[in-house]
């Protein structure tokens, strides 16, 4: 178990089209990174879509967001 890494929650986005604009700006800059989106949610509540990456890349990832004009979330982080 010592080798599992921890995925953390990097941005919220109401969009899964800007959730995955995000996701290849980090890829593009060498993060890897994921989108979760909870359609049974989405389609009830307005679930936010979730950007994910692994909790060492979570400072890196916060700097490339904030570096990426079209990337500024339009959900708030908890």
């Amino acid at each position: 178990m010592d080798n599992e890494e921890k995925l953390v929650v990097v941005a919220k986005y109401s969009s899964p089209v800007d959730a995955n604009i995000v996701k290849g700006a980090l890829e593009a800059s060498g993060i890897p990174a994921g989108v979760i989106v909870d359609n049974t949610a989405n389609a009830i509540w307005m679930a936010p879509v979730r950007v994910v990456v692994f909790e060492r890349d979570l400072e890196l990832a916060k700097k490339v967001i904030s570096e990426t004009d079209e990337a500024a979330p339009d959900v708030t982080e908890e």
